[in-house]
């Protein structure tokens, strides 16, 4: 299968997920090392836009939101996105852009689409990109395309990214494995790039045992351009 197929095919499986409603991946919670962090990073800068890549209905953007922030976010299935805006109470204004719809409301945009067809028009005025699901939801190539992407549209954007590793000789993804090594191949020629925490999480992810893995390790990174 070559590595358009395989896209194809992740992106077929994400609509029918949503639409059947079997979203077990989908978390109730605004992540923790968000609540920690990132108000560590901003400092005394409450403001600014963050863009949130393959967002589902994340409770993350809420956060955000309520934080004073501006969102910018993608995501494929329009389904996940008009229950994100029933979540946040609001009433969408729906309008068309290149790659599909657009949802707007108070302080937030989300383009439904594939994340590869936004331009420097989408993604204008962007000062963050909170990255928690988006790079281990992405196949080899893809992930290639996606962070190039992000390096020539978003060249001063500061990066929050959270990803996954763990053995890919014993199972395959998604979500795929994105070892700090690939981070830094891609990154580290325009971005500090600092590992802020590296956790085993195997004990809290019976699915991933059941695959057969012994360890599976979570790492936060936090990139700021030169």
């Amino acid at each position: 299968m070559d590595e358009q197929t395989h896209h194809d095919q992740l992106n077929s499986q994400w609509h029918s997920r949503w639409q059947k409603n079997e979203i077990g991946f989908h978390v109730s919670d605004v992540q923790p090392w968000l609540i920690s962090h990132w108000p560590l990073f901003m400092g005394q800068n409450s403001s600014g836009c963050v863009f949130v890549p393959l967002c589902g209905k994340t409770l993350d953007i809420e956060y955000f939101l309520i934080k004073g922030q501006k969102v910018i976010a993608c995501e494929l299935s329009e389904v996940a996105v008009q229950q994100l805006f029933e979540q946040l109470g609001m009433t969408p204004d729906i309008k068309k852009w290149a790659g599909g719809l657009v949802y707007s409301g108070a302080h937030i945009t989300v383009y439904v689409g594939d994340v590869l067809a936004m331009g420097e028009q989408e993604l204008l005025g962007v000062d963050y990109i909170y990255d928690r699901a988006a790079l281990i939801a992405l196949p080899k190539e893809t992930r290639c395309l996606y962070m190039a992407q992000l390096k020539t549209l978003c060249p001063k954007a500061k990066q929050f990214i959270i990803t996954l590793d763990y053995d890919q000789s014993v199972t395959q993804g998604p979500p795929f494995a994105v070892s700090e090594q690939e981070i830094h191949e891609h990154y580290a020629g325009s971005f500090n790039v600092k590992r802020i925490l590296h956790e085993d999480i195997i004990e809290d992810e019976p699915r991933f045992k059941k695959r057969g893995l012994l360890s599976l390790h979570e790492s936060l990174y936090w990139l700021e351009p030169f």
